[in-house]
């Protein structure tokens, strides 16, 4: 185990903003390395090493920790991927590639860094990135519904469609009006979702895009979870969130998922409200969420 390795002479190392070519040797170290988190999806990790939103701690050509950074919106960005090697202690790597990362941050006019972690499998790392400077500032909470009862469907005049390619750039700016900075997801998380088409439906009041909501499926349908629900400020309070949460529980029951899940802000009470009375319950995880001002 990694504490009783001989410890290695960093003297040599030099820790830098990552390359295109560092990817076959990062992704060697995600693959290998005990000691990772990463929120990384897909081909994401890889993008962001190649794009230089990554830095890496180097000792001749190996590659002995890296941690990468999110698109920045809106000068906010999360730290999406950290790994470290077994001959090093997590700690020891976390002091060296920790102000490389908000060196480049700070270059991308970024003033704010999140990170959001799995209260199980990541909880090595939260209190690493507390000595850093994070702070806890909220926790992601979970619920869960185990049947498809449906106790109301909301406004009748809210028109529900499925979601089109061409209402990407409404439903982005009604993602900006609705969630706080760093809430927002841009066009690299949105526009895989409307392409996915399993359930991305979006309201309409009066010809207007007015919410949206969208989902995701696992275990072969068996779970689905609800990624999102927004609705417009402006329209708020006139059942379109519920008429969203309906929709969303009828496409469960369709499909024969046995469990429904959902995320939300532990200070998001009035959201909270409404996944209760819909009949969802929290089973007690919770994801912290810290953050780091630069």
């Amino acid at each position: 185990m990694w504490p009783f390795r001989k410890p290695v002479d960093l003297s040599a190392a030099i820790v830098r903003p990552s390359q295109p070519a560092d990817v076959t040797a990062v992704s060697h170290l995600f693959n290998a390395a005990s000691r990772r988190f990463s929120a990384a999806a897909g081909s994401e990790l890889y993008n962001a090493v190649e794009e230089g939103r990554a830095v890496v701690m180097q000792l001749e050509r190996e590659v002995l920790a890296a941690a990468m950074l999110g698109r920045p919106i809106h000068h906010i960005a999360w730290l999406r991927a950290f790994a470290v090697s077994e001959r090093l202690q997590p700690r020891e790597a976390l002091a060296r590639v920790a102000p490389a990362l908000e060196q480049l941050a700070r270059k991308q006019a970024i003033t704010s860094l999140y990170y959001a972690g799995d209260d199980q499998s990541d909880q090595w790392l939260c209190p690493l990135l507390e000595q850093a400077g994070y702070y806890h500032q909220t926790d992601v909470v979970v619920y869960e519904k185990r049947d498809w009862e449906i106790p109301a469907h909301g406004n009748s005049d809210v028109q529900v469609r499925p979601v089109q390619a061409v209402d990407l750039a409404e439903v982005l700016q009604l993602d900006v009006r609705c969630f706080e900075p760093q809430w927002v997801k841009d066009e690299s998380i949105l526009a895989p979702a409307i392409a996915d088409g399993s359930f991305f439906v979006v309201a309409e009041l009066n010809g207007q895009i007015a919410g949206y909501s969208y989902a995701t499926s696992h275990f072969g349908g068996r779970l689905v979870h609800l990624v999102r629900i927004a609705v417009d400020p402006n329209v708020r309070g006139r059942g379109i969130g519920v008429r969203l949460l309906a929709e969303f529980v009828a496409y469960a029951a369709e499909t024969g998922a046995g469990l429904l899940t959902l995320n939300t802000q532990a200070y998001n009470h009035h959201a909270q409200r409404l996944y209760r009375w819909f009949g969802f319950t929290p089973t007690g995880e919770r994801q912290p969420v810290l953050c780091r001002w630069l």
